[in-house]
């Protein structure tokens, strides 16, 4: 990894002989402040093909400044376009060149992966380097013990890199022991009954919370690793101030990331506000003289930014498992910000028509992060990667481009009407 300048020398450098052997250089520049991990990259497959003279049945390598081949994955955009995806590393306000050939790449560990749990009543689980996740699914509706209609994020949490829930669930299912006990790599100890759980999403209208009236009916796993997972989750309508509602869900998370990428698909003829947000366990006054009131910003366990879209917030600390920590983010910022039925949430607009995106996720205080302070330093930093993300650009030997563009985040409206909606 070198400083801007000198890797923009580089850059050009490498493309000029590019063609003789065959490689297209990608040149990543992060020009902000905060250091950037794990940090994604997707470029268009056809046009690498192309510029390699590679079929469509063609595969690649990616290598990093040290010529070391790292790990990469087929995927599809929001319109099924095909991209190759990679993940790089960069300090504050510098830059560094990749390399790509025709090849047939490693047998990379998996880092991001879900999986259909019909023997623990139709969950879908997945899970990445930092944590783990789970929906539950229509086995868990019916059940005769303990039936559950929620549509709430389920977390577990773990201090290991390993993807540790297939064993988790195993073990459990032979009675070797419970993953809601601490085995040295994690646990699952956040309850999550009928509400949104750890970042989970609804309408939220005239100050009532729409929870989603069923569990998912059908899934879709999309991608499945090494480094991406994504799957497509279905809701059958329920009921939305009188007006029955459908929606899907697409769940994305990337290796590296303690946040999941949520598109929702409502079909809702009119613009509503919709809520991300966790079930709020008590009230900690920021100070004393502060006990009459009960407002968001009167509590030391919530960190927010309005403006930025982010909120953080300390589940009560455990005496034995110690805290969760969970987080959201409206990536167009937020219409409001507030505690209302017995959540924590965060508020956005969900446009007739449009996807609505936001997202959400978790950390653990044995698992990286101390305090809420931490916590919420890793949601601004997150918030502020996602509007200003790195610059690509790829040297196809004739010419030099941006890559593809991401795919959008958010649906421009002005803050006034969507506070309108939201507190109508």
């Amino acid at each position: 990894m070198k400083k801007i300048s000198l890797l923009a020398l580089a850059a050009l450098m490498m493309s000029a002989c590019c063609c003789k052997d065959k490689t297209v250089t990608v040149n990543v520049t992060n020009e902000s402040d905060l250091v950037r991990k794990s940090e994604n990259v997707e470029l268009c497959l056809g046009k690498l093909q192309a510029a390699l003279k590679a079929g469509e049945d063609a595969q690649f390598v990616v290598y990093n400044p040290e010529g070391e081949e790292i790990p990469s994955q087929i995927v599809s955009d929001c319109k099924d376009a095909k991209k190759l995806l990679f993940q790089v590393d960069l300090d504050a306000n510098a830059s560094a060149v990749y390399s790509i050939k025709v090849g047939t790449p490693q047998a990379y560990p998996t880092q991001a992966q879900t999986t259909f749990m019909p023997r623990r009543k139709d969950d879908i689980s997945w899970e990445n380097d930092r944590s783990i996740f789970r929906m539950y699914g229509p086995a868990l509706a019916t059940d005769k013990t303990e039936p559950l209609i929620s549509g709430g994020l389920d977390i577990w949490v773990k201090r290991t890199p390993k993807l540790v829930s297939q064993q988790w669930y195993q073990d459990e299912f032979d009675g070797k022991s419970s993953y809601h006990h601490d085995n040295g790599e994690g646990l699952d100890f956040y309850s999550v009954g009928k509400t949104l759980g750890a970042g989970g999403v609804a309408p939220f209208i005239d100050g009532k919370l729409y929870l989603v009236g069923n569990n998912f009916h059908t899934y879709t796993i999309l991608e499945n690793g090494p480094i991406r997972t994504k799957f497509r989750l279905d809701y059958a309508a329920y009921d939305v101030a009188g007006n029955p509602i459908s929606e899907s869900r697409i769940i994305t998370l990337d290796a590296g990331s303690h946040l999941n990428k949520v598109v929702v698909l409502y079909d809702n003829k009119e613009d509503m506000c919709v809520a991300a947000g966790f079930p709020f366990r008590g009230f900690a006054e920021k100070a004393k003289t502060k006990v009459d009131k009960r407002g968001i910003a009167d509590c030391q366990d919530i960190v927010f930014n309005k403006e930025a879209g982010w909120i953080a917030y300390g589940e009560p600390n455990h005496p034995e498992n110690g805290i969760i920590f969970l987080g959201s983010i409206m990536p167009c910022g937020a219409c409001d910000m507030l505690i209302a039925e017995n959540h924590v949430l965060n508020c956005g607009k969900a446009i007739a028509g449009k996807p609505f995106v936001y997202y959400s996720g978790g950390a653990w205080s044995k698992g990286g992060f101390e305090n809420i302070q931490a916590w919420s330093q890793y949601m601004a930093d997150y918030a502020a990667k996602l509007k200003q993300p790195i610059k690509v650009c790829t040297s196809y030997c004739d010419h030099q481009e941006v890559a593809c563009e991401k795919e959008s985040t958010c649906e421009k409206a002005p803050k006034a009407a969507c506070e309108k909606t939201c507190n109508k």
